[in-house]
């Protein structure tokens, strides 16, 4: 993450001299929605010394999500050139890791998925904890668990005791705390009723039947496929032009329509496609 105090004196100085307006702007130009993108060269591009300093250099020296999107432009598109990337990690993360086994598990040899195309976690000092050895990792493809006892988990491998045990069963993301509201629309329904029996909006930021009522960050918008803050921004901005259109003509009501949504829906659908 390579994380540190912001420094006042600076951030005053930023402001003085419209840094963050900038920044704001050279998000909508580029690719992930942070203010820099990826450089315009492949990797195969550099030769192998030259690929391993600029890996460094984004991995070590800058930090943050820069390894991931502001690399090589062919990083997310071509097989070859992500098994690249994912060298360079797991060499990198490797030397953090004295354990032999909890190597094979943190950074293992065969990656489980194309790097970058799941959200990469940031961290500061994860797989130094990791590797404390009061710490015990367990693989439950490997060794699954066969049964919960009163002193801790029963697996393949044998009892692994516990004093407490956490259960990450995952959360209803995007959708949950919308369903949630007990808001009715105008047919009587709430959003969880009219979400029952498929999930669909228009433009992922309104719902027939709600007049009036937008929502940002929501499902079938950029969201998570795409820089929260920025995603969040525009579709404010889109929100506010249209309550000041609304006002300025004295419009009372302002709805999406069914079309629309089903529209939506065959767009989204249309661009999610591999076929």
């Amino acid at each position: 993450m390579n994380q540190h105090p912001l420094d006042p004196e600076e951030e005053e100085r930023k402001k003085a001299n419209g840094d963050y307006e900038k920044a704001m702007n050279d998000t909508r130009k580029t690719f992930s929605g942070f203010t820099y993108d990826f450089v315009d060269k492949n990797t195969f591009d550099d030769s192998p010394e030259e690929r391993e300093r600029f890996y460094h250099y984004l991995m070590v020296e800058q930090g943050g999500f820069r390894y991931w999107l502001n690399t090589y432009k062919d990083m997310l598109f071509d097989q070859e050139a992500n098994d690249e990337a994912y060298n360079f990690w797991r060499k990198t993360v490797a030397k953090r890791i004295k354990n032999e086994e909890k190597r094979r598990l943190l950074a293992p040899e065969v990656p489980p998925h194309p790097w970058g195309t799941k959200r990469p976690s940031l961290e500061q000092c994860f797989y130094e904890v990791m590797d404390q050895d009061n710490v015990e990792i367990i693989d439950v493809n490997e060794n699954p668990i066969e049964q919960v006892l009163p002193t801790g988990l029963q697996t393949k491998k044998g009892l692994a005791e516990v004093d407490v045990l956490i259960l990450a069963t995952g959360f209803d993301s995007v959708t949950g705390s919308l369903a949630q509201l007990n808001i009715h629309g105008t047919d009587g329904g709430t959003i969880a009723d009219h979400w029952k029996d498929r999930l669909q909006t228009s433009m992922g930021i309104a719902i027939p039947g709600f007049p009036n009522m937008f929502f940002l960050y929501g499902p079938q918008a950029p969201t998570a496929f795409s820089n929260g803050p920025s995603c969040t921004q525009f579709q404010a901005e889109f929100v506010e032009e249209a309550m000041k259109r609304a006002l300025a003509d004295d419009i009372t009501r302002f709805e999406a329509t069914k079309e629309a949504e089903d529209d939506c829906k065959s767009h989204g659908t249309e661009a999610a496609s591999w076929d």
